[in-house]
């Protein structure tokens, strides 16, 4: 697992995934730091879920970080290559991230700024509490990629409402942090540049409670989460399995890497 707690290794030696804890240890800071825009691959979200375990017990709160250009750009293409043993990579990593957040003896508080697409979208879906600023930009393009978020797919209908979660994932569109909060997706959304004062004031709050009501708060909560990765995410991921050998998605991969800036 690579990551990095306070005092222990500096952030220069290129470790992705970060981790920093409180003095009391009631508190973990994960962030995700891969420029310019936190891609995401297999061995990154490995990373991320290993870090996530981590960090609780003994943290009662995990805030979720990226960089503030783009919290993360999402899965790499090149995770999405139309080969089976590419795929079911990308799946496994990207449900222990989900599993991870979901299973946490911790509540989950991601703070969003910049672009967080994709993967990184459906990590949102997993967290307790999200926080976006107003500017943020957030999607699901992966249709445009002839395939689909298998973790939204799971999850998003929980916190947007099935046919809002329809409109986020069949129409692949990005839209900013206020629309985000407003349909569900994001716990609230907040101007730019009060994101972190009010992620610290947020978080002031939850560890501020009773440790006993918290936890049992925070486990009833996610129920559905727990229940849709036992069954829905299991039947998302079949349904995209199948698409490994789809000529649509090679072709949209390839016409992806054609790109100037792919």
């Amino acid at each position: 697992m690579t990551s990095v707690r306070r005092g222990a290794v500096p952030p220069s030696i290129g470790l992705r995934v970060h981790l920093e804890d409180s003095e009391e240890g009631a508190r973990a800071d994960v962030r995700i730091v891969a420029p310019p825009v936190n891609v995401l691959d297999g061995s990154l979200l490995s990373d991320l879920a290993g870090t996530i375990r981590a960090a609780a017990p003994p943290a009662r709160l995990i805030v979720l970080r990226g960089l503030p250009r783009a919290f993360s750009a999402g899965v790499s293409v090149a995770e999405h290559v139309p080969e089976p043993a590419a795929i079911e990579t990308m799946l496994s990593a990207m449900r222990g991230v989900l599993e991870a957040l979901i299973d946490a003896p911790a509540v989950t508080l991601a703070s969003v700024s910049g672009a967080c697409l994709g993967g990184a979208a459906e990590i949102l879906c997993a967290c307790d509490l999200v926080l976006v600023a107003d500017d943020a930009r957030i999607g699901f393009p992966e249709i445009r990629l002839a395939c689909f978020p298998p973790g939204a797919t799971a999850l998003l209908p929980l916190r947007v409402g099935e046919a809002a979660a329809a409109e986020w994932i069949l129409g692949g569109e990005t839209r900013s942090g206020r629309e985000a909060a407003e349909s569900g997706l994001a716990s609230r959304a907040v101007a730019a540049d009060r994101l972190e004062a009010e992620t610290e004031r947020l978080a002031a709050r939850i560890l501020s409670a009773s440790p006993s009501a918290l936890a049992l708060a925070r486990d009833l909560l996610r129920r559905g989460r727990r229940d849709a990765l036992r069954t829905r995410l299991h039947d998302a991921e079949d349904a995209y399995r199948r698409l490994a050998g789809s000529d649509d998605l090679a072709r949209a991969v390839r016409d992806f890497g054609k790109k100037p800036n792919g």
